[in-house]
């Protein structure tokens, strides 16, 4: 645990260079070891047809490029939704999303023949980006009804919980082949196997980002409750729907692209708070992106079993880095 009398400056410096550790371990160690002169030259010629310059450039840099990018839209994801529920255990998931998006997939996967869908990359992305619009929409018309953040954190876990049992039903009745796909897809994915999926997450995740910097005032002022809040003159159903549009958006683009990745949200603002024991979204924006990113990157290095062959479902990794981390970091702040 890095001690409080460390400078701001100097926890970003140390977190900075472990990040480009990790990233250098990522690139280096995986099932295959590329030697160091090999290593090298690989990185420096990045249209080489060796097998070094391939694994690294095709397979390893789009693989980190795509954990960088979901760790940050989940991270972001978990902090807006924990500052709106005002919940330290609500994660980006809780709206509902995930069940969504497992729906969509279901659907084309699990579903008939008859729906005349290809069970390709290109059409489990969209299903599951439907889904998760499909939810994120009824999750907005159940917040202009009812205008509580508590009622609509019920609606998503029901959401979920009517989700899960129809995924129960289709998995019990589709045929083996197709719930193979299916768990397969559950477990998560970070190798995209398009480039244009990268471009569009970075994009979406981009331009939350920009969004959330210029709402800064009204989330900080949020942090000391809605009455506060509304006498500061911040309009707070609007910057609760933007809370609401952000985190569906982000956080269904990342599971469309990737599958479900547990406690990724949950865990990056906790871990962020910690580290940087600040509160102001001002500095756990960026704390969060930096967090996130580094979850996600060594949960796709353990992944990868260095020195082995075959990859771990990345979905298994996050859970069994973030669900500890979570219980050490709730249990730590409530023994202070």
């Amino acid at each position: 645990m890095i001690r409080k009398k460390w400078s701001y400056g100097i926890k970003w410096t140390v977190l900075l260079a472990f990040f480009g550790v990790l990233i250098f371990f990522d690139l280096r160690w995986g099932s295959v070891f590329i030697e160091g002169e090999k290593f090298l030259q690989a990185l420096l010629h990045p249209f080489s047809a060796t097998t070094e310059s391939i694994i690294i450039w095709k397979m390893r840099i789009p693989r980190i490029l795509t954990a960088v990018l979901a760790g940050t839209g989940l991270g972001l994801s978990g902090l807006w939704v924990q500052g709106l529920f005002r919940n330290p255990i609500a994660g980006p998931y809780v709206l509902g999303l995930s069940g969504g998006a497992g729906m969509g997939v279901a659907l084309i996967l699990l579903g008939s023949s008859g729906l005349g869908f290809y069970a390709g990359n290109l059409s489990l992305t969209i299903a599951a980006a439907l889904g998760s619009m499909s939810v994120l929409l009824l999750d907005l018309w159940l917040y202009r009804k009812l205008h509580d953040p508590v009622a609509l954190l019920v609606a998503g876990i029901m959401i979920g919980a009517f989700s899960g049992s129809l995924l129960s039903i289709l998995s019990f009745l589709a045929p083996a082949k197709k719930l193979q796909k299916y768990v397969f897809w559950s477990m998560g994915n970070l190798q995209l196997g398009w480039r244009d999926g990268l471009v569009i997450m970075a994009v979406i995740i981009l331009a939350s980002i920009i969004i959330s910097i210029g709402q800064i005032k009204s989330l900080n002022a949020l942090l000391l409750g809605d009455d506060y809040a509304l006498s500061m003159g911040i309009p707070v159903h609007r910057i609760h729907l933007t809370l609401i549009l952000l985190t569906g958006i982000v956080a269904g683009t990342v599971t469309a692209f990737t599958g479900p990745l547990a406690f990724v949200g949950l865990t990056a603002p906790h871990l962020a708070m910690l580290i940087f024991q600040k509160r102001m979204y001002q500095h756990m924006i960026p704390a969060t992106i930096l967090s996130g990113s580094i979850l996600m990157v060594f949960a796709d290095w353990i992944s990868q079993l260095p020195g082995h062959e075959g990859i771990l479902p990345v979905n298994s990794i996050t859970a069994l880095i973030g669900a500890p981390l979570v219980i050490i970091l709730i249990f730590g702040r409530k023994t202070k």
